[in-house]
C-alpha cells in the first residue's frame, strides 16, 4: 500500500534538475543509502524505498520515494526523490510532520495546529531535530553533488538551500 504525501504535512523543501543527468538516477539512490549508513545518527534512523503517491482527490500520482525516519521523532519524515526526466536527473526532499489522528485532533483542539504536540519540546531537542534533518539533507546534497561533477560540470553552482519553516543550515 503506498504512502500518501499530503502538501499540508510538507515543512521544507529541495530540488534541482541536474542537466543530461538521467543515467545517475541508481549511483545517486546508492550514494545517498550509503551515506545514511556510514553517518551512524544517534538514535534508529531506518530508510526504505516506497511507493508514496500525491493526495490529488482525482489524480493521484505514485513514485518510488527513500523515506527515512527517526524512532525519536516518529511524526517526523523525509522524502527523497530521484529519477530521470527526459535526459536530466529530477532530484527533490521533503521533510514532513504528520501525526497520527489522535495527535493532530488532539493538537488541534489545544493548540489549534494539527502539528502543535509534533514540534520539539525544547531547544536541544530541537538541535536533534535540526541534526537529523541536515545530515539527512547533505546525504542528497553530496550524493546529487558526485554525479554533477562526473559529468565534468561544478557541483559547487548547485543550489544547496531549501525552502520552509524549518530551515536547514
Amino acid at each position: 500500500m503506498a504512502i500518501t504525501l499530503k502538501e499540508e504535512t510538507i515543512l521544507n523543501e529541495w530540488s534541482t534538475i541536474v542537466d543530461h543527468g538521467a543515467e545517475y538516477v541508481l549511483p545517486v539512490l546508492a550514494g545517498i543509502q550509503e551515506r545514511l549508513r556510514e553517518a551512524v545518527m544517534p538514535g534508529v534512523c531506518t530508510w526504505a524505498i516506497e511507493e508514496v503517491q500525491s493526495s490529488g482527490l482525482f489524480s493521484k500520482v505514485r513514485r518510488e520515494l527513500i523515506v527515512v525516519r527517526l524512532e525519536e521523532f516518529k511524526d517526523y519524515r523525509m522524502y527523497i526523490g530521484v529519477r530521470s526526466y527526459g535526459v536530466h536527473l529530477d532530484c527533490c526532499r521533503f521533510l514532513t510532520v504528520e501525526p497520527n489522528v489522535v495527535k493532530k485532533w488532539a493538537s488541534e483542539k489545544l493548540a489549534g495546529s494539527g502539528q502543535a504536540l509534533s514540534a520539539p519540546k525544547n531547544i536541544l531537542i530541537q538541535q536533534d531535530l535540526r541534526a537529523w534533518a541536515t545530515v539527512v539533507h547533505h546525504t542528497v546534497l553530496d550524493s546529487v553533488s558526485d554525479a554533477i561533477a562526473k559529468l565534468g560540470k561544478d557541483p559547487s553552482l548547485m543550489q544547496r538551500g531549501s525552502k520552509g519553516f524549518l530551515e536547514i543550515w
